[in-house]
C-alpha cells in the first residue's frame, strides 16, 4: 500500500511552495551551467529528482511550485516565453506522471523493497522522463531555438539528465525524509564518518587526479563503497554514497580530469552519467535486497522471541494449569497440597489430609503397591517420579490420576523433599482405550480386506480354468461339433459367472455409499418370495437342500422396490444354502405383526460363533473358509441385505446358537394395513420375439481393444450387417463421414479423444442425424449413463454384452 504524502502543518502552503520553487530554480540553474550541446539542454539535471521527491512526499498538489520554478529557470535560458512555458509544463507533467505511476505501484519512499527500487528505475527514471524530454525538445524546435536535425541528440541528453536526477537526487531526498525501517545505532555514526571521508578521498584521487594516476580504470573503485553502504547502512547510506560520488565525479569531469574524460565535455558527461546510472541502480537494488533481508531477519528474531515466550507460557500451563501442586517432606511425612488439587481427587475443600498416609488412602487398593514401589525407587535413586494410578473417590467413583515429581536432595545428597504435580487423566485413558479399540477394529477390517482379496482372486480364477480348457479343446478338435458346442456352453456359463461377480462388486459399492435410489411401488410379498426362490433354485437343487416356504394366506402388500427386496430375500436364501452341508433344510416364513412384516430365514447349517455373529453384516466378513467351499462368495451379500433393508425403513438381525447349530436371519419391514392392493391386469406372454430383417444395415464398431472390435465385427457380419471398424476417436469420425453408418457401437474409454467427445461430434454432423449411437463400455455407474445421454447416446450397454442383448438392441435401433 502506498504511503500517504507528508503533511507539513507547521509551515504554510504558500511558504512551502515558494521554497520548493526556489530550490527547483537553483538546481536548474546549476544544471544548465553544464549545458554543452545546447544552452537549454544538459545531462546533469537535479531538478527532476527534486520534483519527483516533492510529488511523492507532499502529493501532486505541489505541481504549481514545480511549474513556477521550471518556468523561471527556462525563461532565463535565452528562449521565448512560450517555449519556456511549454518546457515548464513538460517538467511539471513528468513529475506528476512519475508520482502517479509510483502510487499505483504501491510505492514506499523508504525504498526498502526491491519492487520500490524497480518502480523508481522503470516508471520514474525510465518512462516518465520521456514526457519532459519529448515536450521540451519539441518546444525548442517548434520555437526555432534549436534545429529539428538535432532533435534525437537533444532528446537523448535531456532524457539521460532527467533520468539521472531521478536515480541520484530523488532517492537521497526520499530515504532521508522517511523513517528508516532498521535505524542506525550510535556506533554506526563513526562508521558513517569513516565511509564518507574515505569516499571523498578516493573520489578526488580517481576523478580529480590528485595522485596523477590517470589512464587507469579507477572509476570502478566506487563500487566497494556502494556495497559497503548497502550492507552496513541500508538505503540511506547507499543513496548518500551515490550522491557524493556522483557530485565529485561530475565536478572533476567538467574540469577535464578523471578516467571518463572524452574528446568533448558533453561526451565526457554522457559517459560519466551512464556509468553513475549503473552505480546508482546497482547500489539501490543491492540496498533494497539487503534491507529486505535485514527486515526479514528482524521479524524472524522477533517471532522467535515471541515463540519462546509462548512456549514458556505453554509449558507453565501444561505443568500447572488445572493441576495440583504437592510438596512432600520425606523425613516428617508431611504432605502439602495446593487448593486446586482437592477437587481433582473429589474431596471437599479443606478435607484433604496433610500426610503421606492420607494420600495412600486415596489410591485404589490394587494400585498401592505399584505407587509405593515407584516412590521408593525415586527417593532411593534421587530421580524423577512419573506414575499413573487409579484413585478411589469418597463417593465410590474410580478415576485415573497421574503424578509427576522431582526429588530435592540436601547438600550431602540425601533426599529430603519431593515436589510435583498431580492431574486427572481419566479422559485421556478413555481416549486411549477407544483408540486401542479402534486400532483393533481397523486391524480386523484390514484382515477382512486381505481375506476378501484372496477370495476374490480365487473366485475370478475359477472361471478362467475351464475357459482355458475350452480354448484348448477348440484348438485340438475344431471340427468336432459336439466339442465346439460343449466348449461354447462352458465358456458362456463362466463368462456369465464372472459378470455376476463384477456386478455384485459394483452393486455393493453403490449401495454402501448411498448412491442407490429405490423405485418403490405397491408390491405383494408372494411375488417377491417367488422371484427370490426362482433365483436360488439352481443352488438348492445342486446341493439337494429342502426349502419350506410359509406365507400369510391373506397376502401382504408392501410399498417397496420389488427388485431390491427380492435381492434381499435371495441373498438370505443363497447365504443359507452355501453355508450348509448337502441335504440341509431351510425354512422361509413370514407373518404380519401389527403394521410390520417379519420375514425369517432359518437353516440347519454351520451356524456362527459369537465372534462371527458380531460382524455378520460387516463388509467382506465370512465364516471359516475351507478349500472345499468353491462357492463361498465374496462376503458382501449380508452387507447388501442390511443396507437395502434399512433403505426400506426396516432392520435385520442374525441369531445362532453356535457352530453347527444353524442360523436365523430376521427381517422386519413396515407393512401398514392401509395399503390397498392394485387391480391385477392380465398380461399376454409370448414365447418368442420376432425381430425384423437386419441385412444391409451399416454398423460402425469403435473400440481401442483390437480383439473386442474384431470379434464384434465378425458377429455382426454373421448377422448380415455391413460393418466397419475404428480403433480411435479421430479414425471413427473420419470413417463415419464417409461410411454414413445407421448404427455406431462406440466405446467410451478411448485413448486421447474419449467416446463422449466423439459422440458430440457425430451428433453435430448433418449427414448423421438418423444415426443411432450406442455406448458400449465397462463404465456402468448411473453417472456414466447420465453422461452418455448428455453426450447424445441413444443406449448405454455395459461390457461384456451378451449376444442376445446386443442382437435385441440392434433390432430396436434398426
Amino acid at each position: 500500500m502506498a504511503q500517504e504524502p507528508v503533511r507539513y502543518r507547521s509551515v504554510t502552503r504558500l511558504t512551502l511552495g515558494l521554497a520548493l520553487a526556489a530550490l527547483y530554480f537553483g538546481a536548474a540553474k546549476l544544471g544548465l551551467t553544464m549545458a554543452f550541446v545546447a544552452e537549454q539542454v544538459t545531462t546533469v539535471w537535479p531538478p527532476s529528482g527534486i520534483a519527483l521527491a516533492a510529488v511523492v512526499l507532499l502529493g501532486p498538489a505541489v505541481w504549481p511550485a514545480i511549474a513556477l520554478g521550471a518556468l523561471l529557470a527556462n525563461a532565463t535560458a535565452h528562449e521565448p516565453l512560450g517555449t519556456a512555458a511549454a518546457i515548464a509544463a513538460g517538467n511539471t507533467l513528468e513529475a506528476v506522471v512519475g508520482g502517479w505511476m509510483l502510487r499505483r505501484l504501491g510505492f514506499r519512499r523508504a525504498l526498502e523493497r526491491l519492487r520500490d527500487v524497480l518502480g523508481l528505475i522503470v516508471f520514474a527514471a525510465g518512462i516518465s522522463t520521456t514526457v519532459s524530454a519529448t515536450i521540451g525538445v519539441a518546444s525548442l524546435c517548434l520555437g526555432g531555438v534549436q534545429p529539428w536535425s538535432a532533435f534525437a541528440r537533444l532528446w537523448s541528453e535531456w532524457w539521460i539528465g532527467d533520468g539521472m536526477g531521478d536515480l541520484v537526487m530523488a532517492p537521497l531526498l526520499l530515504v532521508w525524509a522517511s523513517p528508516s525501517p532498521l535505524g542506525w545505532a550510535r556506533r554506526r555514526i563513526v562508521e558513517v564518518v569513516i565511509l564518507c571521508a574515505t569516499l571523498v578521498g578516493v573520489s578526488l584521487v580517481v576523478f580529480a587526479g590528485w595522485l596523477g594516476l590517470e589512464g587507469y580504470p579507477l572509476h570502478y573503485t566506487i563500487f566497494p563503497f556502494v556495497i559497503w553502504a548497502a550492507l552496513r547502512l541500508g538505503q540511506r547510506g547507499t543513496a548518500t554514497v551515490t550522491f557524493i560520488a556522483s557530485s565529485l565525479a561530475i565536478w572533476s569531469t567538467v574540469n577535464g580530469t578523471g578516467p571518463l574524460v572524452m574528446e568533448s565535455p558533453e561526451a565526457s558527461l554522457v559517459m560519466l552519467q551512464l556509468f553513475m546510472a549503473v552505480v546508482a541502480i546497482a547500489g539501490l537494488l543491492l540496498g533494497a535486497a539487503i534491507t529486505e533481508r535485514d527486515l526479514a531477519e528482524s521479524r524472524r528474531r522477533r517471532d522467535y522471541a515471541q515463540l519462546e515466550l509462548s512456549e514458556a507460557g505453554l509449558r507453565l500451563a501444561l505443568d500447572a494449569g488445572r493441576m495440583g501442586v504437592w510438596d512432600w517432606d520425606i523425613a516428617s511425612e508431611t504432605l502439602r497440597w495446593s487448593e486446586n488439587l482437592t477437587p481433582v481427587h473429589g474431596l471437599a475443600p479443606g478435607s484433604i489430609g496433610g500426610s503421606f498416609t492420607a494420600f495412600r488412602e486415596l489410591v485404589h487398593p490394587e494400585d498401592r503397591p505399584v505407587v509405593d514401589e515407584a516412590i521408593a525407587r525415586a527417593v532411593e535413586e534421587r530421580s524423577g517420579l512419573d506414575i499413573e494410578f487409579r484413585a478411589r473417590f469418597p463417593d465410590g467413583a474410580v478415576r485415573w490420576m497421574a503424578a509427576k515429581g522431582r526429588v530435592l536432595p540436601e547438600a550431602g545428597g540425601r533426599a529430603v523433599r519431593m515436589m510435583g504435580v498431580g492431574m486427572d487423566i481419566t479422559e485421556r485413558k478413555r481416549l486411549e482405550d477407544e483408540l486401542r479399540e479402534r486400532a483393533q477394529q481397523l486391524a480386523a477390517a484390514d484382515r477382512r480386506k486381505d481375506e476378501f482379496l484372496a477370495m476374490l482372486a480365487h473366485e475370478l480364477r475359477n472361471p478362467l480354468a475351464p475357459m482355458c480348457n475350452a480354448l484348448e479343446l477348440l484348438q485340438r478338435r475344431p471340427g468336432d461339433t459336439g466339442v465346439v458346442e460343449h466348449a461354447r456352453d462352458l465358456m458362456e456359463r463362466q463368462v456369465r459367472h464372472m459378470v455376476r461377480l463384477i456386478d455384485d462388486l459394483l452393486d455393493v459399492s453403490r449401495i454402501t455409499s448411498g448412491k442407490v435410489t429405490l423405485r418403490k411401488e405397491l408390491v405383494d410379498l408372494d411375488s417377491i418370495v417367488a422371484s427370490a426362490v426362482e433365483t436360488t433354485r439352481p443352488l438348492f437343487e445342486s446341493r439337494r437342500h429342502t426349502l419350506a416356504v410359509s406365507l400369510p394366506p391373506e397376502g401382504v402388500w408392501l410399498e417397496a422396490d420389488p427388485t431390491r427386496l427380492a435381492e434381499v430375500v435371495a441373498n438370505l436364501l443363497d447365504n443359507a444354502a452355501k453355508y450348509m452341508g448337502e441335504g440341509g433344510r431351510v425354512w422361509l416364513t413370514a407373518q404380519r405383526r401389527g403394521d410390520e412384516l417379519v420375514l425369517e430365514v432359518r437353516d440347519t447349517g454351520r451356524g456362527m460363533s459369537a465372534d462371527v455373529l458380531a460382524h455378520a453384516f460387516d463388509l467382506f466378513t465370512q465364516g471359516e473358509r475351507t478349500l472345499d467351499r468353491a462357492e463361498s462368495g465374496l462376503g458382501i451379500g449380508l452387507t447388501v441385505v442390511r443396507s437395502l433393508v434399512e433403505l426400506h425403513g426396516g432392520h435385520v438381525r442374525a441369531e445362532s446358537e453356535g457352530p453347527d447349530r444353524g442360523s436365523v436371519f430376521t427381517v422386519t419391514l413396515p407393512a401398514p394395513r392401509v395399503l390397498d392392493p392394485p387391480r391385477r391386469i392380465a398380461t399376454r406372454r409370448s414365447g418368442e420375439t420376432r425381430l425384423p430383417a437386419l441385412g444391409g444395415r451399416r454398423v460402425l464398431v469403435v473400440d481401442d481393444n483390437l480383439d473386442t472390435a474384431e470379434s464384434a465385427s465378425l458377429l455382426l457380419e454373421i448377422e448380415g450387417y455391413d460393418v466397419r471398424v475404428a480403433h480411435s476417436g479421430p479414425e471413427a469420425i473420419e470413417i463415419a463421414r464417409v461410411f454414413a453408418p445407421d448404427i455406431v457401437l462406440l466405446d467410451i474409454g478411448l485413448p486421447g479423444m474419449d467416446g463422449y467427445a466423439v459422440a458430440r461430434i457425430l451428433r453435430a454432423a448433418p449427414e448423421l442425424t438418423r444415426c443411432r449411437l450406442i455406448a458400449v463400455s465397462g463404465y456402468g455407474q448411473p453417472e456414466d449413463r447420465h453422461r452418455s445421454r448428455e453426450a447424445g447416446f441413444d443406449r448405454h450397454l455395459v461390457k461384456p454384452v451378451e449376444a442376445d442383448v446386443l442382437r435385441e438392441v440392434l433390432a430396436e435401433a434398426s
